[in-house]
């Protein structure tokens, strides 16, 4: 049953999330399974044909271009023990193509096991945010919107994956071996210095609450993919004279749509995302991404 955490998580998509599903590229069975040491994950690259708003840098500078990354499973017990591993690497459009603008790496460590025919996952994870260009972001179309130049935390979160066909057996028949799964997560920012509430980086995350849910047909090959991901402030870099915030109240809400197409080890990514404030008004940022990945698991399976 830990095996199916490997099948969800591979299945439907990768997102726009910055951070990649647990075990993404494993096939739900092998060393893993039983315990053992094991490595899987992918790598992707994507272009942004359009971006009216989403931003280059943390300090919401420049308009994103490519975007580039991986994510790295490093199972040490199994999925009993295992070390998740993120990156991503933007581009300025209006400064350079290639050169990075900005890099975001995450790092961790998690435990899953079994629960209610599903698995439930619980860890904790940091993130740090940097601009790696120097000053180009004066060149840049779109000024800095905040004087956060980096932003950084470490959380506590517990998620719950699911699969609805080992609830119905007979759903996979009926989207011709396909699914409907997912995941929901709580995380709470127990460490953070800078990581912001709403888009326009003001407040300090306390709170995320998540939503994940992936509608797979023929063969699992073909998938359409729905994210929403919440935030709350803890009170912290609130602009002057702005009413108390709530600690359990989402400040932002960010949704993701996406279609995929997976022939594996390989993927191929069609997603529009809009991150907004919902506590008052703000800078919103939305973007669509097109973007292929490639998927590996080592010992192969």
């Amino acid at each position: 049953m830990i095996g199916l955490a490997w099948l969800i998580a591979a299945r439907p998509a990768r997102a726009l999330d910055k951070q990649g599903a647990a075990h993404q590229g494993s096939g739900g069975s092998g060393a893993a399974d039983q315990g053992g040491f094991d490595l899987s994950g992918g790598l992707f690259l994507g272009v942004l044909p359009y971006n009216p708003s989403y931003a280059a840098r943390p300090d919401n500078s420049g308009l994103a271009l490519l975007r580039a990354g991986g994510h790295l499973d490093v199972d040490l017990i199994g999925q009993r023990l295992f070390i998740p591993v993120d990156l991503n690497i933007f581009s300025d459009r209006c400064t350079s193509a290639v050169r990075p603008s900005e890099v975001d790496g995450i790092v961790g460590v998690a435990s899953a096991w079994p629960l209610l025919r599903g698995s439930v996952e619980v860890g904790a994870r940091a993130e740090g945010d940097f601009p790696v260009d120097g000053a180009a972001y004066q060149r840049s179309c779109t000024p800095p919107s905040s004087a956060v130049r980096v932003q950084s935390y470490g959380d506590l979160r517990a998620r719950y994956i699911f699969s609805a066909a080992s609830w119905f057996p007979g759903l996979a028949r009926a989207l011709a071996d396909g699914d409907l799964s997912g995941w929901l997560t709580l995380g709470w920012f127990a460490y953070n210095p800078s990581y912001a509430a709403r888009p326009d980086n003001s407040g300090r995350a306390l709170l995320r609450y998540a939503v994940h849910l992936g509608v797979s047909f023929w063969r699992q090959r073909l998938a359409l993919v729905a994210d929403g991901t919440m935030f709350t402030s803890n009170g912290d870099n609130e602009p002057a004279g702005a009413p108390a915030v709530s600690p359990i109240r989402p400040t932002e809400l960010d949704t993701t749509l996406e279609l995929v197409l997976r022939l594996d080890p390989y993927d191929l990514h069609l997603g529009f995302e809009r991150d907004m404030p919902l506590d008052r008004g703000g800078l919103v940022q939305q973007m669509l991404m097109v973007s292929a990945g490639w998927s590996f698991a080592f010992p192969r399976r």
